[in-house]
């Protein structure tokens, strides 16, 4: 019987529990120096930091039984603890991200860097290996000689004149149709493995702030060897082996003003009294939890601005790489398709790894989907069961490599998957919601500090939107507020920028 999983809506962190009025709830009293509320990557970072100094005084609550929030890896064999893993959240380390090499380097966590191959891209029922090669299906989108049609269109919204109204805009989707125009926004969406940036209300300043930034997140992806989860698993034994207490399986129900001072945190099992508090879940979290400390943050406007991103990602393990032989037949070289995508079936986007510790599982990110529509279809269909979920990607699959016309060999025998695991993110990235009068800059600063004159701060990839989308963003949160308001000193690097007008997305979320 083949082996199959399903985690179907699942988010790291939430979850409702008992809270302190409840009859018969026996609570360990515990004093905190610095109360870490959620163990992803950038409150354990902060745990990991504050661990050499304040030792036991670093008190850290994590929901799950695992740190790493939406870096998750899973096994194809769950029972084996030195299996290999897979990421199902963030799987890579992009070339201008030096906060993720010196945090790898620190740990001592092995990169592997293998070269890009082809992609395989879909729309409007045509199938190519260069975007620029879809262009007749968009008969108003203009070649320009010398650039890339995508390139050229990202420079016109990003450097036209109208930048300077951006913040005058209804959204995002409103200023690149008056700037480009309507077809050109369809040719952007279409071309970009991400949906959302071109479905959800996003404020079109903040996403083009966000986006010449993400413009140099370029172009050659690191993967670690044992997995993203490879960063967690480092922190988690250097900050536990510095004294700093972790207790997991601990969801927080109550964050509150102390009545002499400080604050008390309430967790499943434990009562704490805290000097600060560090916030590091993100903001669909908040109405699992209780208190005054939560809801005077929730009741400020930054936080209202701020919206998640539903994700959808699919992975599966194979009795062999049925993809191994499927080439672009034009290239000589870095030919092999490693990423196809499309317009036309919810299967969205395949990754195929390159690295050798992904490649070794046999394994495949076969769906990485945050369409509107399309995550909404596959949380009904992992609702009806795992065969379900299976006879549906088999038909994207073959759709992709078996109808392309454009690939070699034409046909591929794809076989019935060994393990498919579902895992649906309600909130895996965010952005600022359309119309907000803040900047990415404003919610980064205001997050080290949203309770004015409290020890409270927030931390994570949500409060740092100008990073959207990566651990990068969790980890320099948390380096901003060790910085501002623990007197530390720590790297703090920006994107690196190429010199480059624009370029080729890598899209590595």
């Amino acid at each position: 019987m083949r082996h199959t999983a399903v985690l179907a809506a699942s988010l790291l962190l939430l979850g409702a529990c008992d809270d302190d009025d409840v009859e018969g709830v026996t609570r360990q009293g515990l004093h905190c120096d610095v109360a870490i509320v959620g163990g992803g990557a950038g409150g354990l970072h902060t745990a990991f930091r504050l661990a050499p100094e304040l030792g036991e005084g670093v008190c850290l609550f994590e929901k799950e039984a695992t740190l790493g929030g939406r870096i998750h890896d899973v096994a194809k064999d769950e029972e084996d603890p030195d299996a290999p893993v897979f990421g199902t959240g963030a799987r890579r380390v992009m070339e201008s991200q030096q906060v993720l090499f010196d945090l790898a380097e620190e740990l001592d966590i092995e990169l592997d860097v293998p070269a890009n191959e082809a992609d395989l891209i879909s729309s409007r029922g045509g199938f190519a290996f260069a975007k620029d090669d879809l262009l007749p299906l968009y008969p108003q989108v203009e070649s320009h000689e010398g650039t890339d049609a995508e390139t050229w269109l990202y420079d016109r919204i990003r450097l036209g004149p109208e930048r300077d109204d951006a913040a005058d805009y209804p959204d995002f989707r409103s200023y690149i149709r008056d700037v480009a125009g309507e077809e050109e926004f369809q040719f952007l969406r279409d071309m970009s493995r991400f949906r959302a940036d071109f479905e959800y209300p996003l404020d079109a300043r903040g996403y083009l702030d966000y986006l010449d930034e993400e413009w140099d997140v370029c172009c050659q992806p690191s993967y670690p060897v044992g997995g993203m989860s490879s960063f967690i698993k480092g922190m988690e034994a250097k900050a536990r082996a510095d004294g700093a207490r972790i207790y997991t399986e601990q969801p927080v129900t109550d964050i509150a003003s102390g009545p002499d001072g400080g604050y008390v945190v309430v967790s499943d099992g434990y009562r704490v009294e805290a000097d600060r508090v560090v916030i590091a879940v993100p903001p669909a979290a908040f109405p699992w939890i209780k208190g005054d400390v939560v809801e005077r943050i929730a009741a400020q406007q930054e936080f209202k601005d701020l919206i998640g991103v539903k994700v959808v990602t699919i992975a599966q393990w194979w009795p062999e790489r049925w993809w191994e032989d499927i080439v672009d037949p034009d290239a000589e070289a870095d030919n092999h398709v490693w990423r196809a995508w499309t317009t036309e079936h919810c299967l969205n986007f395949i990754e195929i790894p390159l690295d050798e510790y992904g490649r070794d599982q046999k394994v495949t990110r076969t769906v990485y989907d945050d369409d509107l529509e399309c995550v909404q279809f596959w949380e009904e269909t992992a609702a009806r069961g795992i065969d379900a979920v299976e006879e549906e990607i088999a038909r994207g699959l073959d759709y992709l490599f078996n109808q392309n016309g454009v690939s070699t060999p034409m046909v591929v025998d794809i076989p019935e998957p060994e393990k498919t695991h579902v895992q649906i993110w309600p909130a895996a990235w965010h952005w600022l919601r359309a119309g907000s009068d803040y900047t990415n800059a404003d919610i980064y600063d205001w997050a080290i500090e949203p309770l004015e004159g409290e020890e409270v701060a927030l931390v994570g990839e949500a409060y740092n939107p100008q990073r959207s989308g990566w651990s990068d963003g969790a980890y320099k949160s948390s380096i901003h507020l060790l910085n501002a308001r623990y007197d530390m000193d720590l790297p703090l690097p920006t994107t690196r920028r190429t010199g480059r007008r624009g370029g080729p997305r890598i899209d590595g979320r």
